[in-house]
C-alpha cells in the first residue's frame, strides 16, 4: 500500500490531514456500520489545540464542541506540592495518574495515588490534589460533561 493511504473504506486522520491541510480533523466511515449510521463521525484534535507547551503533556479540551460529553484535563506538576484548590463538579471526574503519586482529598477522605492507579470522585464531592513528590505528577482528568463546570470552595 503507498505511504499515506488507507486501507479501502477506511480514512486516516494523516490521509486527512493530507488532503485538507486543517489541523483539526473530521472524517466519516460508514464501514461495517449498516444503514443505521450512515454517518458516523470522528473527530482527531491536534495536540496544538489544547497543549500549553509543545513539550509538555500539560493543557485542557473542552469536548463538547466536538460532540462528546466529556471534557479533558493534562496536569503536569514538576514539583512537590501544587494542584487545584478545592473545589466540586455537578457531575463525576476521573484521575488517571500517568507517572508519580499524589494526595487526593475527596470529601472527608485523603488518598495516595500512584502511577496506574485511577482515582473517581462522584459528582458534587469537594476534592483537590497535590504533587507528593519527589518527582513530577502527571495525571489525566476526565470530566464527565462537555463543558467545564466548576464551583471553587477555597
Amino acid at each position: 500500500m503507498p505511504d499515506g493511504a488507507a486501507p479501502k473504506g477506511r480514512q486516516t486522520a494523516r490521509n486527512d490531514r493530507k488532503n485538507n491541510g486543517d489541523h483539526c480533523h473530521a472524517f466519516a466511515s460508514t464501514v461495517g456500520a449498516g444503514s443505521v449510521y450512515s454517518a458516523l463521525m470522528a473527530h482527531v484534535i491536534d495536540r496544538d489545540k489544547w497543549a500549553r507547551m509543545p513539550d509538555r503533556w500539560q493543557g485542557e479540551l473542552e469536548c463538547g464542541a466536538w460532540g462528546s460529553n466529556s471534557c479533558l484535563i493534562f496536569n503536569y506538576l514538576p514539583g512537590t506540592g501544587g494542584g487545584p484548590r478545592l473545589h466540586r463538579h455537578p457531575y463525576a471526574e476521573i484521575f488517571i495518574v500517568r507517572q508519580g503519586s499524589g494526595l487526593f482529598t475527596v470529601g472527608d477522605r485523603e488518598i495516595e495515588a500512584f502511577a496506574g492507579q485511577i482515582v473517581i470522585v462522584p459528582p458534587n464531592t469537594a476534592h483537590k490534589f497535590t504533587n507528593l513528590g519527589p518527582g513530577p505528577l502527571e495525571t489525566i482528568d476526565i470530566h464527565e460533561n462537555g463543558s467545564f463546570v466548576t464551583e471553587w470552595l477555597e
